[in-house]
């Protein structure tokens, strides 16, 4: 009788310890209630806000409409490309498209200005002639000018093309904006965004 309580006590510890509310005092996984996880919330990037005359970069290419007339240099339009064939990084492609006859004697200075959405950092991607001939292929930032070497393309009638550097560009960060111009003898005689 003693052997068949023990063997009856034996089966029944064994039957208990498959059942794992019994072994840790959590239900099984048969009769647990899920429990809800929080799905993590995605991040939506807003674009960057609009700057009262300026274009603002919101994807890789940008670009302003010259409504006013210039003279003697209509600017007509700008254009700004990120990322050139060529050069490292994220350099930017700029062109400034006009019409009218550039003057034969005397400076003209085609200029794009940029700076962060803060304002904090600004750059200057300038181009000047003298008589025609190139003087200047510049950028300017923080007191501070690089002369850029080469010339930038004046193959295409009625257009200007210069590259903005990787470096001045990165320094704008994500987020930024700008401005164009040409100036004749000093003077600004057309801008864009107008």
């Amino acid at each position: 009788m003693k052997r068949a309580a023990a063997v009856l006590l034996a089966v029944l510890v064994l039957s208990g310890c498959g059942d794992a509310e019994f072994e840790t005092g959590e239900p099984s996984s048969s009769t647990r209630t899920p429990v809800p996880t929080a799905s993590p919330t995605p991040v939506v990037a807003q674009p960057a806000p609009d700057v009262t005359g300026q274009v603002v970069v919101r994807g890789v290419d940008s670009s302003c409409a010259s409504a006013g007339v210039g003279a003697p240099v209509d600017l007509t339009e700008v254009s700004v490309h990120l990322g050139v064939p060529g050069y490292a990084g994220t350099a930017a492609r700029v062109v400034w498209s006009y019409q009218g006859e550039l003057p034969a004697t005397g400076t003209v200075l085609w200029s794009l200005s940029a700076a962060d959405q803060g304002g904090s950092n600004a750059v200057q991607l300038g181009y000047k002639t003298l008589d025609g001939n190139q003087i200047a292929y510049f950028t300017f930032a923080g007191a501070k000018q690089q002369n850029l070497s080469g010339a930038p393309d004046v193959s295409v009638p009625g257009q200007v093309t210069a590259v903005l550097p990787s470096a001045a560009v990165a320094a704008l960060g994500s987020e930024w904006h700008w401005k164009a111009t040409v100036n004749v003898d000093g003077e600004d005689v057309d801008r864009c965004p107008n």
